[in-house]
């Protein structure tokens, strides 16, 4: 394995994660968050994202193929579960900060609590998406799997640096501005939605 090698699969898949995307997510979800919080989400967010694109680079195409599950459904699945965080978002300037169980009665009972947002959204779909997910399935098939987990290794360090830098920039932003930027954010993460979605149907139009 030599640096040019591993370079060619560190660059396109640093682009498809995007850290600087879920960055702006991790901070207006964890506006409320004190910074050591902030970290411990971006530890487990990362870890969660770098097992999940390793299991992927295993098992790849195979376990999907075994289980009849196709790879424009995942990224269908990962535009709905995308889409509905952002719907959220848009509605006021809402974040998912807060658990709502329904009863039998019709009514929801709102539980004051913190949701973990490390595993769904930022894990999973933000930082390990169907983007990140193909490639590194169609990389490992050409590069072979030393070189493309330690690429994986090497972004998911890359994300987690930036993740502990941006969590000092949480006390720079005021409540009206959280606001602002979570509806924002919220446009923005429904949009990708749509087009992980988009992609999805036109995986599948091209199986007919």
């Amino acid at each position: 394995m030599d640096l040019i090698t591993l370079s060619l699969v560190i660059v396109p898949l640093i682009v498809i994660v995007d850290p600087p995307a879920s960055i702006a997510l991790f901070l207006t979800m964890g506006s409320e968050l004190g910074k050591d919080d902030l970290r411990a989400i971006a530890t487990r967010a990362c870890a969660f994202a770098a097992l999940v694109l390793l299991a992927f680079l295993v098992v790849g195409e195979s376990l999907l193929n075994h289980i009849g599950v196709e790879m424009y459904s995942l990224r269908i699945a990962g535009g709905l579960m995308l889409g509905i965080v952002g719907m959220n978002m848009l509605k006021e300037g809402r974040k998912p900060s807060g658990k709502v169980i329904p009863v039998a009665s019709g009514g929801e009972i709102a539980v004051d609590d913190s949701v973990d947002f490390s595993l769904v959204p930022l894990g999973m779909p933000m930082i390990a998406g169907p983007g990140s997910i193909t490639l590194v399935i169609l990389m490992g098939t050409i590069y072979g799997f030393s070189t493309v987990s330690l690429a994986i290794l090497v972004v998911m360090s890359i994300t987690l640096s930036l993740f502990y830098l941006a969590s000092n920039m949480k006390n720079a932003i005021g409540e009206n501005s959280t606001k602002a930027i979570t509806r924002i954010m919220g446009l923005l993460i429904v949009t990708t939605a749509v087009q992980f979605f988009l992609d999805g149907l036109d995986m599948w139009h091209l199986t007919l």
